[in-house]
């Protein structure tokens, strides 16, 4: 019985920390998607919007999956875009554009979390 009250006064006094260990997870849309080139115009604009749950670090990536050598970029270094807060006005018509959520709660690139495809059409 003692022990049960030792460990939530341990707690509330810091000397003890306890953490729940929760698995990163994420997803990653576009709006719109497909994109739509306006007649006469060569791009479009697409909205890239991302939450994560559990992570405390994350990156989005894309890659052109048209380019030689599928380089990725950095997109956004946040846990979380929303509304039209990160937009992509590159979408090229024809092109497929791969936006790839990691998380990087560690310091360095752990899962793909998730992973959207914008096509410029």
């Amino acid at each position: 019985m003692r022990r049960r009250r030792l460990l939530p006064l341990l707690v509330a006094m810091g000397i003890l920390q306890v953490s729940a260990l929760v698995a990163a997870s994420g997803t990653i849309g576009a709006n719109p998607s497909p994109c739509p080139v306006p007649a006469g115009k060569s791009t479009c604009t697409t909205y890239i919007t991302w939450t994560t749950q559990g992570a405390t670090h994350a990156r989005v990536y894309v890659v052109d999956s048209h380019k030689k050598g599928k380089e990725e970029q950095e997109f956004g270094t946040s846990l979380d875009c929303a509304g039209q807060k990160c937009r992509a006005p590159w979408i090229e018509k024809g092109r497929n554009y791969v936006f790839t959520l990691y998380d990087y709660s560690s310091g360095s690139r752990g899962a793909a979390l998730s992973s959207v495809t914008v096509t410029g059409q």
